[in-house]
């Protein structure tokens, strides 16, 4: 059984049915691994999404501030697009085609579960389909995201072991480090900088060796630099839990029903 300190966007990845990191995530937390994060990543998931530190805030899992509840906004706001664009369409020419094309643009789907939306509403609905059917569609689809979030949430908060960094322990030095490696800028407050730092602190308690995060951009692009100062592996999402258990695909995929 391994050991691994998971990043903010893996909570995401594995919270919202549309996201992108949907099935990496479960290969994940399906797996009989031990999984840890530190105050940083519940502040961003949980808080604040914005960047700052967090100023005496206090963490409390009941708050959606952070990245969970801008998530669920985009997804009401997006609703609401994707529905006015289709209401302009004749509705003649509605069909599941039509209506999955625009979901994909207002949603910004991404090509991984691009499949997924299109065989929900070629379910879902009928090829001579109308603005009411279409209506509800989306409606039980985004009440389906928003509902297992609540779940994934909860479970998420039961599963991953939170352990704050130890006040005793100075890592002011490898935090500015990081920082100009990742921002460019060592007197800028950096996330990134700052979740490893909560990593770093675990490992040197032994909990942990691994860093899973499914930032390319930052962390993974800069790990040959990073990975020496924080004397972690850092992991991107997709190499490691890519098609390790095929049959976690078809547990619960976007375009099913989860009864």
């Amino acid at each position: 059984m391994a050991s691994y300190y998971v990043d903010t966007n893996v909570l995401v990845g594995y919270t919202f049915l549309h996201n992108r990191w949907q099935d990496h995530t479960r290969r994940l937390m399906a797996a009989e691994n031990t999984l840890y994060a530190g105050d940083t990543v519940l502040y961003e998931y949980c808080i604040n999404v914005g960047h700052g530190p967090r100023d005496g805030e206090s963490l409390d899992w009941s708050k959606e501030d952070g990245v969970v509840g801008k998530e669920k906004r985009k997804l009401r706001k997006r609703k609401r697009f994707t529905y006015l664009e289709l209401k302009t369409e004749d509705e003649e020419e509605l069909d599941p085609d039509t209506v999955s094309e625009v979901f994909i643009e207002k949603f910004d789907v991404e090509d991984q579960i691009k499949r997924k939306v299109e065989n929900y509403f070629e379910r879902e609905l009928d090829q001579d389909c109308t603005l009411d059917d279409v209506e509800d569609a989306l409606n039980h689809l985004i009440n389906r995201i928003n509902s297992t979030a609540i779940d994934r949430k909860d479970e998420i908060q039961k599963r991953i072991k939170i352990r704050p960094r130890r006040d005793s322990k100075d890592y002011s030095t490898p935090c500015s480090q990081m920082s100009r490696i990742i921002d460019g800028d060592e007197d800028e407050y950096c996330p990134d900088a700052e979740v490893l730092v909560d990593a770093m602190d675990l490992k040197d308690r032994f909990l942990i060796d691994t860093v899973v995060t499914s930032d390319k951009g930052d962390m993974i692009y800069n790990k040959d630099k990073l990975e020496p100062i924080t004397r972690l592996s850092l992991v991107y999402l997709k190499n490691k839990f890519a098609n390790e258990d095929p049959e976690i695909d078809e547990e619960i995929p976007i375009d099913q029903d989860s009864d």
